[in-house]
């Protein structure tokens, strides 16, 4: 028995690897355009001090060993691009590098890519280039910290497989595009921390399973949309540090889901719609700095999750209502 189990075990091995060196030896090779699209985009980089990029070269495969390049095995075709300014060698602790250079539009001839990351990489700046309306299968566009600038382009509104937009800590400029509103796949949008101005669009509404919405720290004006309440799968609401005005829409009762809104240090006025009660999941309500008027609304004894409220700065009057006690898991409260 012993005998027939090692006689087994010594012909399924060889079989085993001889079936592994099979599939790694057809794998299919990086295809022409995708790699002229990548060489491309390391020809628009002006600097890179740790040599990000230098396994990237014409005489090689991209799908065998450049760095930050994923390709589907079957096709060849290119489908994520993952670069960020931490480096990770596993021999030293992490370290922060860089790199300078525009983005080129060549990278919209990756017509296959579902993730494009260049995370943190801080030199990189320019526009992003319109050719990216031809990422049709894009579900992750991340460019934050870096110093792009210019407008978002209208063509955002073409990527309707997106589901992660994070463009935070930039220098873009402009309005946010009503075509954000077509991307309807959509889970999370980061915008923070850029020049953003006008107002934010109605078509927002649609976008119906955003979970994660970050305007914070723009220069975006205008109210707050009615159409806003239709997000019942929003988690997180933060446009704090902004030049919003006007009254918190009634709608904001609908967000359903909503565990943390910030809407401090803007410029909203009128009194505080009874409808906030309604948010039953809200652990964090921060609408400091404002211009809030009258009475808190009785309603907000219904916020039994609240842990931290934030109201200071504003111009509210009469008492504190006595429902205010329901509030059992708070810990941090300023009235001041």
């Amino acid at each position: 028995m012993e005998m027939h189990t090692l006689y087994t075990k010594s012909f399924l091995l060889p079989l085993f690897f001889l079936l592994l060196t099979s599939l790694i030896s057809h794998s299919k090779a990086c295809n022409v355009i995708d790699k002229e699209a990548l060489l491309q985009f390391k020809n628009k980089i002006t600097s890179d001090p740790s040599q990000l990029l230098n396994s990237w070269t014409l005489s090689t495969d991209c799908c065998k060993g450049w760095n930050g390049v994923t390709c589907d095995s079957t096709t060849g075709r290119v489908v994520s691009l993952t670069l960020s300014g931490t480096v990770d060698d596993g021999i030293d602790l992490p370290f922060d590098t860089y790199l300078s250079g525009t983005l080129s539009p060549y990278l919209g001839n990756l017509t296959n890519l579902k993730i494009l990351s260049l995370i943190g990489l801080m030199q990189l700046n320019g526009p992003i280039p319109v050719e990216f309306n031809k990422l049709a299968k894009l579900e992750k566009l991340f460019l934050n910290d870096n110093k792009l600038s210019g407008d978002l382009p209208l063509e955002i509104g073409s990527l309707v497989s997106l589901l992660e937009l994070g463009l935070s800590g930039n220098n873009f400029s402009g309005i946010i595009p009503s075509s954000i509103g077509s991307l309807k796949l959509l889970t999370s949008l980061d915008l923070k921390k850029n020049n953003l101005s006008g107002g934010v669009p109605e078509s927002i509404g649609n976008l119906k399973n955003l979970g994660f919405l970050d305007l914070s720290g723009n220069k975006i004006g205008g109210k707050i949309p009615e159409s806003i309440g239709g997000l019942k799968k929003l988690n997180t609401l933060d446009m704090m540090q902004n030049k919003i005005e006007g009254n918190v829409p009634v709608s904001i009762g609908g967000l359903s889901s909503l565990t943390f809104l910030r809407l401090s240090d803007n410029l909203l006025s009128g009194v505080l719609p009874s409808e906030i009660g309604n948010l039953k999941n809200l652990k964090n309500l921060n609408l400091q700095n404002n211009m809030l008027n009258g009475n808190l609304p009785a309603s907000i004894g219904n916020l039994n999750g609240l842990r931290e409220l934030s109201l200071g700065n504003n111009k509210f009057s009469g008492k504190i209502p006595a429902t205010f006690g329901n509030l059992k898991d708070l810990q941090n409260v300023d009235f001041s």
